[in-house]
């Protein structure tokens, strides 16, 4: 359970590290990530391309109807 917590808790950061990078800008962004102790990578694929990632993110995993 503690994993779920801390994926959680990286979802809640890492979304408001897009909203800051929306409005203050990427370098704010990306600090306030490295201070979190979050991976960099999480934002820079989330602003990279974004509908490519999401093609083969569907691919990996598919929906359950």
């Amino acid at each position: 359970m503690a994993q779920r917590r801390r994926d959680d808790d990286t979802a809640v950061t890492a979304e408001y590290a897009f909203f800051l990078a929306e409005t203050r800008g990427l370098r704010f962004a990306l600090d306030y990530l490295d201070n979190c102790h979050i991976p960099r990578d999480i934002l820079l694929r989330a602003l990279d391309q974004p509908e490519q990632r999401r093609r083969i993110e569907r691919r990996r995993y598919p929906r359950n109807d």
